[in-house]
């Protein structure tokens, strides 16, 4: 079997992976509940399929789960962390599109354009929600790799990063005006660049 051959083998699982992962997400879910138990099958399925969990969004849901199994004590707090969760990635992202990357790889991004992303004394704007986890956790990771976070959209600004579970009806929001203040400034030659959630958390 040739290289290319391999990859494309590879990539068909992982895509297979993530199509059970959004399955089973969608099940648990659709009594709008979640106990103990079902928790716990998650936790199994997602240490038998390690592929999906070493990719993101998988890694994130997997950290998730780690995070409320930690203590051995799964409280209503955890267990409303992980429906949130998963409710917003199935209902507001990979229900709608389809896609992996979510609400935000519609939206006026450069991931491509972004690679790789400097840290080091780069100015960063979050927007939307995030997987990854709260808006203090991701600021602290931009901090601790040198870069600063600034609240509003301004002309010298690095990236605005772009929560996943962003609003379907993201152009009526807050987070709208964000970005299309971004877009404005970058049509007046300004440097900025608009990143998502997923493409920002590729280079943590």
């Amino acid at each position: 079997m040739n290289i290319g051959r391999l990859m494309s083998n590879e990539a068909h699982k992982l895509r297979k992976s993530c199509e059970s992962l959004l399955g089973i997400c969608t099940g648990l879910i659709a009594d709008d509940k979640l106990n103990d138990k079902e928790i716990k099958f998650l936790d199994l399925w997602l240490k038998d399929n390690a592929d999906i969990a070493t990719v993101w969004p998988g890694d994130v849901i997997a950290q998730r789960i780690s995070d409320a199994l930690a203590d051995g004590i799964i409280t209503d707090d955890e267990l409303e962390h992980v429906k949130f969760t998963l409710k917003e990635l199935i209902g507001g992202t990979m229900h709608d599109t389809g896609a992996i990357g979510g609400l935000s790889t519609r939206l006026p991004v450069n991931d491509d354009r972004a690679t790789p992303i400097i840290f080091k004394d780069a100015s960063f704007c979050f927007t939307g929600n995030f997987l990854f986890g709260t808006r203090a956790a991701c600021e602290r990771e931009i901090e601790q790799r040198g870069a600063k976070v600034i609240d509003g959209i301004r002309k010298d600004l690095g990236y605005l990063v772009v929560g996943t579970m962003v609003s379907s009806d993201w152009a009526n929001t807050s987070h709208g005006r964000k970005i299309e203040k971004a877009v404005e400034y970058q049509n007046k030659g300004c440097p900025i660049l608009i990143i998502s959630e997923e493409h920002w958390v590729k280079h943590l």
